[in-house]
């Protein structure tokens, strides 16, 4: 494969991941505010009460087999008969760390204080199976993301359809927590049909286990103190504050979740290959598809972060309605973890986790994990929903540091943001767009578009006058295709 057809294919790589991932942010921008409103801060905070108890077994279950499975199997995917074996191995790990969880969530189910949960606890745990049979590892080693982006919209539209039509009563958040995970059992479906086309599941081969175990383990130990900063947040609101006020935090969430995985895609594309560059030798090519993507997350995040601050208190207005407004705060605190988060990201699993240094990601992330749990356990109980947001954006930048620390001994870590005060300074100024918005306009409709407009378009206008690099070579591959 000569690099024009390997840019060509990252390319469509990151073009189809990028509408699975834009038709991911809008999916939620349709069903969260309908959702909200109907089932109430009350009923939205039961459901994702639930569904943060439930991530803990979910975690279990994956075990840090899919970044593991990634990162081994992109080295040897082109030879079938090594593959195959390869996927059978990580199939029948996963399965019986699927059943150990199930086993676990009965015990755990037999708490008196989660009787009024008990039906939401079931009802979400059925995403952990969905994730074991669905595979989703084997088919981003294959870099399939046209058949992942075409099977997610699918879904997502019949997701959407029973929504409206189950989903009627502030009594029906348990339709709410099931449409949720509907996607996800129709994907595992597909997924289990599809993947005869890459493993050979009649292949006899001898399956070897104990040589993926530890550094599984290493990866499992890295998602096991991940899931306490992204998700104690939650479940400690739960705790100490009730319903309501996870309700207003999780509005607060989902604005800026939205944003975080739409940078995501860049990371999440780019994985596999990164993995194959390594695995083959190929420095250089590394070095340079490092660069190009760390440059262009900063290019996207820096914008996205700012002008979420400016306007997370419309969008929350908008989103979810008047009762969620006290997440304001929250929003934008979380809006500043955008960019850190997503560079953490390339920190973690495009230079340590191919480069096999699992342990270093493990202990940057129990840093951060350790800070966030006595950060919420401080900041909660006296500031709510602000409390746990600040807490959350400093223990990612506690990571960010030790993951700095570590990645800096074996790879120029330094090369990588030199382009990242470019990036703000040409989208600092949104703070004045807004204010100007609030002296001339009422409307919140008004603003809102008011200001994303002209931001946007400023923005654009910027990167070229200053002949921006990445958005000259996109604009110029744009030109193209359309003279085609």
């Amino acid at each position: 494969m000569n690099n024009n057809r390997q840019q060509k294919s990252m390319g469509a790589n990151l073009f189809a991941n990028g509408i699975k991932t834009l038709m991911t942010v809008l999916f939620p921008l349709i069903t969260f505010p309908y959702a909200s409103r109907v089932l109430g801060a009350s009923g939205i905070g039961k459901v994702n009460y639930a569904s943060s108890i439930v991530s803990y077994f979910s975690m279990f279950a994956a075990l840090g087999i899919s970044t593991y499975a990634v990162r081994e199997g992109a080295r040897i995917r082109d030879d079938r008969e090594k593959f195959s074996k390869f996927a059978k191995e990580m199939i029948n790990i996963n399965l019986c760390t699927t059943l150990i969880s199930y086993g676990a969530l009965a015990i755990f189910l037999q708490l008196p204080i989660l009787g009024g949960y008990k039906r939401l606890l079931i009802i979400s745990s059925a995403s952990i199976v969905f994730a074991t049979i669905g595979m989703e590892w084997l088919f981003i080693i294959q870099e399939e993301y046209a058949y992942i982006t075409k099977r997610a919209v699918l879904f997502q539209f019949v997701s959407l359809a029973m929504l409206f039509l189950l989903v009627r009563s502030r009594e029906d958040y348990h339709w709410y927590a099931a449409l949720t995970i509907i996607s996800s059992g129709g994907s595992a479906t597909l997924n289990l049909w599809h993947s005869r086309r890459f493993v050979n599941w009649r292949q006899n081969s001898f399956l070897e286990y104990r040589k993926h175990l530890k550094p599984i383990l290493l990866i499992f130990g890295t998602s096991v103190a991940s899931s306490i900063y992204m998700t104690m947040d939650t479940t400690m609101l739960g705790a100490l504050q009730g319903d309501q006020v996870t309700g207003v935090y999780t509005a607060a969430v989902k604005i800026n979740l939205v944003v975080s995985t739409l940078i995501g895609t860049i990371s999440s594309t780019i994985l596999p290959r990164v993995s194959y560059y390594i695995g083959n030798g190929l420095k250089k090519e590394y070095e340079k598809l490092m660069k190009t993507s760390v440059d262009m997350l900063l290019m996207i995040s820096m914008p996205m972060a700012i002008g979420m601050i400016c306007t997370s208190d419309i969008l929350i207005l908008v989103f979810s309605g008047e009762e969620f407004l006290a997440g304001s705060f929250a929003a934008k605190v979380l809006s500043a973890k955008v960019v850190v988060s997503a560079v953490n990201r390339i920190l973690a699993y495009q230079i340590c986790i191919p480069y096999k240094r699992d342990k270093e990601v493990l202990i940057s992330t129990v840093c951060g994990a350790v800070f966030n749990l006595f950060a919420n356990g401080v900041l909660i109980p006296r500031f709510g929903a602000a409390g746990a947001s600040v807490a959350t954006l400093f223990s990612e930048s506690v990571v960010f540091l030790v993951l700095t620390y570590y990645s800096s001994r074996f790879f120029a870590t330094r090369v990588l943001y030199t382009r990242g005060l470019v990036y703000l300074a040409a989208s600092v100024w949104f703070f004045a767009v807004r204010s100007m918005m609030d002296r001339v306009y009422n409307g919140i409709a008004v603003v809102l578009g008011g200001t994303v407009m002209i931001c946007a378009v400023g923005y654009f206008v910027i990167l070229m006058l200053i002949k921006d690099p990445y958005l000259n070579e996109v604009a110029g591959q744009v030109l193209k295709r359309l003279k085609r």
